[in-house]
């Protein structure tokens, strides 16, 4: 005779990680291209510490703790790329540089929950990205750019589950990000990005998926700094964008209950600085965007909660973006900063409702200046120029809203 079954077992994973880096991480090419005839692309990182956590059945319980702190001048992270072209870089210019002190990925997958707490920190060190294209009598088909460089980083991801997370980001580092592109010719499209975050946290839920979050971000180093210079003699559609965060949360869910409860506070000067100088152009745009503190969160089910809470003491939260042309269609250059941002929604179409507890306090000086320039002519010039203290946006509605 079997014995009575009264369940199925639920089995249980475990992670304890625990990373120290105290030397410095570097990692740097240099392409000299005559004629590309295809593509030319490149792509560089440099990690300090990095783990990955996951779970498809049962649940993964996980305590991880990452430190970059070389102390004495050490620990730095530094990502380098330079491409020079002389004649063609092919249909294609890509290339993609990344620096990181500490990276983290928590993943749920398959009906499989996740809980845990999570620690990073950066000491007194650099966190660095440079990329450059030199082709001053060259031509590309098209471009393509990004330099990133973040001091810490977590993720969160869960499918048809559950996660209950609580998150501690703390970085006393320079970190920044610096791309620049100088080009004869490009026929086709060019963006290029310079992206430069101390702390980032990023939550996503998909399918029957709830998140609880706990997210605690500080900043306390010199500077967090992007910057994006692109030149270019004949473009046809380019765009130049740089963008420096302190501390960023970002927290989408599907269909279950999301929550979050974050404090986030910023002491660091920020800058965001964008040029773009083309002669003949079809269309054009730089934009830079500096903000000390920033949270999104947005849930397409049942309800969310978010209790949030900024305090930007730091230095100047400051956006500079400058265009300057001869001949074109469409010019536009934007710039904004912003001390504390939040926004927070739900979907009306699926029954979602929000609860919303927000603090948010601003003393640094907040400066936003948009240039631009014309020497001969254009169908369109827009500039925007945006400055704000404290921001926050709060609703309900439909997805297409």
């Amino acid at each position: 005779m079997l014995p009575a079954m009264n369940g199925v077992a639920t089995s249980q994973s475990v992670v304890n990680n625990v990373q120290l880096q105290q030397g410095d991480i570097t990692s740097g090419q240099t392409l000299n291209v005559v004629t590309a005839t295809d593509a030319t692309s490149a792509t560089t990182s440099a990690t300090a510490n990095s783990v990955s956590s996951a779970v498809e059945t049962g649940t993964l319980a996980v305590t991880s703790t990452q430190t970059l702190d070389g102390g004495l001048g050490a620990g730095n992270v530094a990502a380098q790329t330079t491409v020079n072209v002389t004649t063609s870089a092919g249909a294609q210019a890509a290339l993609t540089t990344a620096a990181t002190g500490n990276s983290s990925d928590v993943e749920g997958l398959d009906s499989g929950a996740v809980a845990g707490t999570v620690s990073q920190t950066a000491g007194a060190v650099n966190v660095t990205a440079d990329s450059q294209i030199n082709g001053l009598t060259a031509q590309s088909g098209a471009v393509s750019t990004s330099t990133q460089a973040i001091a810490n980083t977590q993720g969160v991801t869960v499918v048809d589950t559950s996660a209950a997370v609580t998150a501690s980001q703390s970085s006393a580092a320079l970190t920044q990000a610096t791309g620049g592109t100088d080009l004869m010719y490009s026929p086709g499209s060019a963006a290029q990005t310079a992206t430069a975050v101390s702390n980032n946290f990023t939550g996503a839920g998909t399918g029957a998926s709830s998140q609880a979050l706990n997210v605690t971000q500080t900043m306390t180093g010199p500077r967090t700094q992007a910057g994006e210079v692109d030149g270019f003699g004949n473009v046809q559609a380019a765009a130049a964008a740089a963008t420096a965060t302190d501390n960023n949360l970002t927290v989408t869910n599907e269909n279950g209950a999301l929550a979050v409860t974050d404090v986030q506070n910023n002491n660091a000067y920020t800058r965001a600085e964008t040029v773009m100088d083309t002669y003949d152009f079809g269309a054009a745009q730089g934009s830079a965007y500096g903000v000390g503190n920033s949270v999104l969160a947005g849930e397409n089910g049942t309800s969310m909660t978010l209790n949030n809470t900024q305090t930007n003491n730091g230095g100047d939260i400051v956006a500079l973006s400058t265009f300057s042309g001869a001949n074109g269609y469409d010019a536009s250059s934007s710039a904004t900063a912003m001390g504390n941002a939040v926004t927070g929604y739900a979907c009306s179409d699926c029954g979602g409702t929000i609860s919303i507890g927000n603090s948010q306090t601003n003393s640094a000086n907040i400066s936003a200046t948009s240039t631009l320039s014309l020497a001969a002519g254009a169908r369109s010039a827009i500039g925007v120029a945006t400055a704000v203290g404290n921001n926050a946006t709060f609703y309900v509605s439909k997805p297409s809203h």
